[in-house]
């Protein structure tokens, strides 16, 4: 075969590749909030409460980092471990411990937060520090993961509040 019938073959080839991957992973890229429920939630004076209560009803203690997620096959939470991971070990010696909760079991809290994985952090106080995605963009990855801003939040000495993040697009499933 000559070198111009094997460039343009693998030309072809590549570009189907692509558009492969593009149409697979638009199935998963999605707004995190919707139908702006938790937005509309985090706009009540008392969310902030509320929501920890939530969380402690459903065994959630002080000084954790919680990963939410659901009772069902989603590929974006494979993608969010290496988030989990890096999260665990940024505030490990802050005295913060990884748990995991189950939206499929919790209604209350699945009527905030329809999609994950998401993520909240209590401090060891007991405020609410973040909640919302681990990452945004396309597929997740670990290069628009929002790691470094929530150790941040969670270990700022002063409290104004949580931080909700609503406004966020990427890899995200149904509850």
């Amino acid at each position: 075969m000559s070198s111009r019938k094997t460039t343009i073959l693998v030309g072809v080839w590549a570009t189907a590749i692509l558009v492969a991957l593009l149409i697979a992973n638009s199935n998963q890229m999605q707004d995190f909030d919707p139908d702006a429920s938790l937005a509309q939630a985090a706009s009540q004076q008392d969310f902030d409460s509320a929501f920890t209560g939530m969380l402690q009803e459903a065994g959630v203690s002080n000084g954790s980092i919680v990963h939410l997620s659901a009772d069902s096959n989603c590929f974006c939470n494979d993608l969010s471990k290496g988030h989990q991971y890096d999260i665990t070990q940024s505030l490990a010696d802050k005295g913060y411990e990884f748990h995991t909760l189950s939206l499929s079991e919790n209604p209350a809290i699945s009527k905030l937060i329809s999609h994950f994985p998401a993520l909240a952090v209590i401090d060891n106080n007991g405020n609410l520090r973040y909640v919302g995605p681990y990452a945004t963009g396309f597929g997740c990855f670990k290069g628009n993961d929002l790691v470094d801003d929530i150790a941040r939040i969670a270990t700022t000495e002063q409290y104004f509040g949580a931080t909700v993040n609503t406004e966020a697009r990427g890899c995200f499933c149904n509850v």
